[in-house]
């Protein structure tokens, strides 16, 4: 099967260490490895206010992760995304459309 390139934003809850938030965020990663995937790129957004309150929440910790996975088993990997009690919410789409990620200033002034 053939690999496709999708982004998934995902919410988490801000509750608890700013270690214990990050740790979550790189846990993220397993369920892609799982389903057979393959990150490309985890960067982290950081926390901000939700436009309005999701789970009793008003802020979340934004995280994008760039991967591929085989299309058939994104369906698997959504599941396991809605089990996660610390995700808020979280959308995947096709990224074979969308624009490159921009590359961080110290790595571009590297350049």
């Amino acid at each position: 099967m053939i690999d496709r390139a999708y982004e998934a934003l995902v919410i988490l809850k801000t509750a608890g260490t700013e270690q214990e938030v990050t740790r979550q965020a790189a846990a993220l990663e397993e369920p892609i490895k799982r389903i057979g995937g393959r990150l490309e790129h985890s960067q982290s957004m950081g926390r901000r206010k939700l436009a309005y309150r999701i789970a009793h929440q008003q802020e979340g910790y934004y995280v994008l992760l760039r991967f591929q996975a085989q299309t058939e088993r994104v369906a698997e990997l959504e599941r396991q995304l809605r089990l996660n009690e610390a995700i808020v919410r979280f959308m995947i789409v096709d990224a074979s459309d969308t624009t490159p990620l921009p590359q961080p200033a110290a790595a571009a002034k590297a350049a």
